[in-house]
């Protein structure tokens, strides 16, 4: 007979009570952004928005977070750029990057595996599938 309140999940480490994960997007499109806050409304996550990559290194400054949402296309520098920013000042080891962007070109996804990248995504984003790969990568499956 198991234990009253006990939780295999959460004694193997798997789950974790009211925990919220902080997640840093680093996307210069409005709607964008906002099908992202959308799509995760319903999950465990603090979405916190950086327009450019100046303002992703500043957030970077603050706070490790537990994932960060990456477009390669931005109005300042190149999403590759704050990597190697970020990872220069030991800002983002431990965390998983998920790029977003519109190049699905070999050389670019070659950069993603160099920079050591969780995931790839495609824009258009297909909510379902992103979301998918969010909480796989957060661990909440």
């Amino acid at each position: 007979m198991p234990l009253l309140g006990y939780n295999p999940a959460l004694a193997a480490g798997r789950l974790t009570m009211n925990k919220t994960y902080e997640i840093i997007s680093v996307e210069d499109d409005d709607d964008l952004f906002a099908l992202l806050q959308l799509v995760l409304k319903e999950e465990p996550v603090r979405l916190r928005r950086a327009h450019d990559g100046g303002e992703a290194l500043q957030l970077l400054s603050e706070a490790k977070p537990d994932l960060l949402l990456l477009d390669i296309s931005l109005p300042d520098m190149r999403g590759w750029e704050v990597l190697d920013k970020a990872a220069a000042e030991n800002r983002l080891a431990g965390v998983p990057i998920v790029v977003l962007t519109s190049h699905s070109e070999p050389p670019h996804r070659l950069i993603g595996k160099i920079q050591d990248v969780a995931a790839y995504i495609n824009k258009p984003v297909r909510p379902p599938d992103f979301r998918d790969k969010i909480r796989q990568i957060l661990g909440l499956d």
